[in-house]
């Protein structure tokens, strides 16, 4: 029989009471207290040391193997259900637990008899045969999410499942929630963001011949990212290629797990950015069958060549336990097009608004390529198309900056930071881009015009002038011109801004008179005011 087709007890009459045992004049530790000192303290034993915990699951991790070897066969790929919904009320009156009659059995092997337990402790019990269970309880006093853990002995005969099931004091059944059913040997991980109330954890021995040993843990986090509960392979959602992952870790051993559905073979560029060299974040990387396969660090930019297709899981960890939930990770996976034949002259990122592919090729990168260019979308951006001039209401008639013929991007981060492309936000006193990029030129245009204050002759130190404009009278009557220099600027790395959506330059960066610096040629800076908020780079 099947771990799909094997019947999960839900909707499961108590018979308990639950306001004499969760009431306000016996609290959970009050109970817990109890039950460690009385008949159930040789059972059920705990400890409020988690480093036994962590080391469990980093040791649990198989060796690896050559990345080169990231195939699958798609009769290896596992069925992925849906979590199970409540059954009939005439399906629970007829569950029948293994073994419950028995008197040699702890109490807690049905949800009557539960032991109630404390978050944060790792309790150690036991399971007799296949097809029984035990039974643990707890009470949560205002929304959280609920991390629970489970690891049997290092026996790949041995195979324990772990639900999460929620308690309905109006007819007194519980239904579950979430669930954990990885093959034999693997510990087991759900997760869930659970509202006040009563819920309960049960451990199914799914194949075992003998009595064995496992250790039980649950966490509690006050803030969680959108995507939790995600912890389990078994409810990991599909990761669409060319997307990415915004999220976080709230506690020492928060997974977050995804599923990786290649439907062509190809080569995929998988990269883990985490803003923190406190934290140690990883990726791993597991077949359909649950068997890890390789593992990327944070930070790195990890090429996947010749994937076979197939179903694979992702799941992002920490290495030593600790975290940060203030700190979101970014993790995203990129289909690279066929023509890429030098991955290391390919780069690519999701848009700040999470809609767009972006990439950037360097020479090499293509049969033929000698630039520097931009993709938005595969669609790629031709700097010397576009005529870019814009005027402040501050300084009527006034130009700065443009393109050339001879324009190129330059993407050089390694050599100097300032050049590297920068997604994010950005305001000015004219334009609001809430999607765009800063990136760098170089061969640029840029024009300097002088202000009616200048008469008939400019300083001969600027040289001559492109274009001389009659500009009329001032106030006193007198006339005036207005003289505009066109420079190409060869030696000078020019940054503009880049409205992705409209796949349009919108605005000058850096430098720019009308924010206040440089000068322009007749000495004239403007106020203007520009702010960038970055989000990331490449």
């Amino acid at each position: 029989m099947s771990k799909e087709s094997f019947q999960v007890p839900q909707n499961v009459k108590m018979n308990f009471d639950a306001q004499k045992l969760f009431g306000p004049k016996e609290s959970i530790k009050e109970i817990m207290q109890m039950h460690q000192e009385e008949e159930y303290a040789d059972t059920l034993s705990s400890t409020d040391n988690t480093k036994k915990l962590i080391a469990n699951l980093i040791k649990n991790k198989e060796p690896f193997i050559e990345i080169s070897k990231l195939v699958d066969s798609s009769s290896e790929r596992k069925t992925i259900l849906p979590m199970p919904k409540a059954l009939s009320s005439t399906f629970s009156k007829n569950i029948v637990y293994a073994n419950a009659a028995a008197n040699t059995l702890p109490p807690n092997s049905t949800p009557n008899g539960a032991y109630v337990i404390n978050f944060g402790t790792l309790y150690t019990d036991s399971i007799s045969a296949k097809g029984d269970q035990r039974w643990y309880a707890f009470q949560l006093t205002a929304e959280k999410k609920l991390t629970v853990y489970m690891s049997p002995v290092a026996d790949t005969a041995v195979d324990n499942d772990l639900y999460l099931y929620k308690f309905d004091q109006t007819n007194s059944s519980v239904t579950v929630v979430a669930q954990s059913r990885n093959k034999a040997g693997m510990y087991e991980l759900l997760s869930y963001v659970a509202a006040a109330g009563i819920y309960f954890i049960s451990v199914n021995s799914y194949a075992c011949n003998t009595t064995n040993n496992f250790q039980i843990m649950a966490f509690t986090s006050d803030t969680w990212d959108e995507a939790e509960g995600d912890d389990s392979m078994t409810t990991a959602k599909e990761m669409p290629v060319n997307s990415e992952i915004i999220g976080t870790l709230d506690n020492s051993i928060d997974h977050d797990c995804r599923i990786w559905l290649v439907k062509e073979k190809g080569t995929y560029q998988l990269q883990l950015s985490v803003p923190s060299t406190t934290l140690k974040y990883q990726v791993q990387i597991f077949s359909s069958s649950q068997d890890l396969i390789t593992s990327m660090e944070q930070n790195a930019r990890v090429t996947f060549p010749n994937v076979a297709p197939g179903g694979y899981y992702l799941k992002i960890v920490s290495v030593d336990g600790k975290i940060d939930p203030a700190i979101k990770y970014n993790f995203s996976m990129i289909l690279l097009p066929p023509n890429i034949i030098n991955t290391n002259a390919y780069k690519a990122t999701i848009s700040p608004s999470g809609k767009q592919l972006i990439e950037v090729l360097a020479p090499g990168a293509v049969e033929g390529l000698k630039r520097n260019v931009l993709f938005i979308d595969r669609k790629e951006f031709d700097p010397t198309l576009i005529d870019f001039s814009t005027g402040r209401p501050s300084f009527p008639g006034y130009q700065c900056g443009g393109l050339s013929g001879t324009t190129s991007f330059i993407f050089d981060e390694k050599s100097d930071p300032k050049r590297q492309i920068i997604l994010g936000s950005y305001t000015s006193d004219l334009i609001n881009v809430n999607n765009a990029i800063i990136f760098t030129v170089a061969n640029c245009l840029y024009f300097w015009q002088l202000r009616q204050h200048v008469y008939n002759n400019p300083p001969a130190s600027y040289g001559p002038p492109t274009h001389v404009y009659s500009g009329g009278t001032d106030q006193n009557g007198v006339h005036y011109n207005t003289y505009v220099w066109r420079d190409e600027i060869k030696n000078t790395a020019i940054q503009f801004i880049f409205d992705i959506d409209k796949m349009k330059v919108v605005d000058m960066y850096n430098p720019n008179f009308f924010y206040g610096y440089p000068h322009d040629r007749a000495g004239v800076s403007g106020n203007g005011t520009h702010t960038f908020t970055q989000t990331k780079t490449f």
